[in-house]
């Protein structure tokens, strides 16, 4: 599949493979998962690629061919792929930051083809091999928890603390197991959806609190939390943030609103003495997020809504795309 066109994705038959050098691995796609950053940037909302372009950075599958300078890996072999490609030789890219390579990118989304395609072209440091435990469906959701993982490490001990998190989509579902994981003693999940909540519910949450009123300072009164997490995308969730973490608390900022507007007293923040936090990626920590679906300290399984089929994907992405449809998570699947 490719977007082809603004604002729609197609089926597109002879679409040309990506092309693969003897120091690359080409990957079967077997299952890809949606991104509210595809939909996005598919209607046009974010300006990381131009079409035509094949989305998708969420992406697992098995080795259909390996380059003839690589070694350690086999056809066959199932694999989940990180998409974050540096150049290796920067600054960024030495200290571990691969994601601020001025020279890389992110594969589907400003960089090489991406898992809406049936192949993608990685190199072997971006290969994370898939154990019997994870299905497909988990290796291509390994990707939004890696991040979500990065994103809770850079809040520091949370043992024994008090959390707080926005948003009960995706990110805040992750979020919610990795700090219960982390040693919080109470998770508190904030949203607008009574089914996504019930979800935070069964996965962990303490609490969860039904905003769509806008009810919050009833709900919690001059209550106080050590860490928040913002997972919403929302500017007055953003506000709230800062409101609702204690003095010298940590705030995780992790959706992106878009819109243009500044969302942080400064004044807030000194005057509270608080730490912020952010994370877009977290490429030292694949094999950590594989041991905690591993040991079961993460369900993944309970994020998926939609499973659809490859061929049957355009049609239902282009109505997300177009907003007649908002599934959970769908995760498209090559049979």
């Amino acid at each position: 599949m490719a977007w082809t066109t603004g604002g729609r994705i197609e089926l597109v038959e002879h679409w040309p493979e990506p092309p693969a050098t003897d120091d690359d691995v080409v990957v079967r796609v077997k299952a890809a998962g949606v991104c509210s950053t595809d939909i996005h940037m598919i209607a046009g909302r974010l300006s990381f690629a131009k079409p035509p372009w094949v989305p998708g950075h969420e992406i697992s599958g098995e080795i259909a061919s390996v380059g003839s300078r690589v070694a350690g890996w086999k056809v066959g072999q199932r694999v989940a792929v990180d998409p974050i490609v540096g150049c290796g030789c920067c600054t960024a890219c030495r200290s571990g930051k691969s994601y601020l390579c001025q020279g890389g990118g992110e594969i589907g989304t400003n960089y090489g083809s991406g898992g809406y395609g049936q192949f993608v072209v990685a190199r072997p440091s971006n290969l994370y091999a898939l154990p019997d435990e994870l299905d497909d469906t988990a290796g291509a959701l390994l990707e939004p928890l890696t991040c979500t993982l990065g994103a809770t490490q850079r809040a520091g001990d949370l043992v024994g603390k008090r959390a707080l998190v926005f948003g009960p989509g995706p990110a805040g579902l992750l979020f919610t197991q990795l700090a219960l994981a982390g040693g919080a003693i109470a998770v508190t999940l904030v949203g607008l959806d009574p089914e996504r909540l019930a979800l935070g519910k069964r996965l962990g949450a303490a609490r969860t609190i039904d905003n769509t009123s806008g009810g919050l300072a009833s709900e919690l009164g001059e209550e106080r939390f050590d860490v928040v997490f913002e997972a919403s995308g929302s500017v007055a969730a953003v506000e709230d943030c800062m409101r609702y973490v204690t003095r010298g608390g940590t705030v995780v900022l992790y959706g992106l609103h878009g819109s243009g507007r500044a969302a942080i007293d400064s004044d807030t923040v000194v005057g509270k003495d608080l730490r912020l936090v952010t994370c877009i990626a977290a490429p030292q920590l694949w094999e950590r997020s594989i041991d905690l679906v591993r040991a079961g300290k993460i369900n993944l399984a309970a994020l998926i809504s939609d499973i659809v089929p490859f061929r049957e994907a355009a049609r239902k992405l282009n109505d997300c795309v177009a907003g007649h449809r908002r599934p959970f998570k769908m995760i498209i699947v090559h049979e």
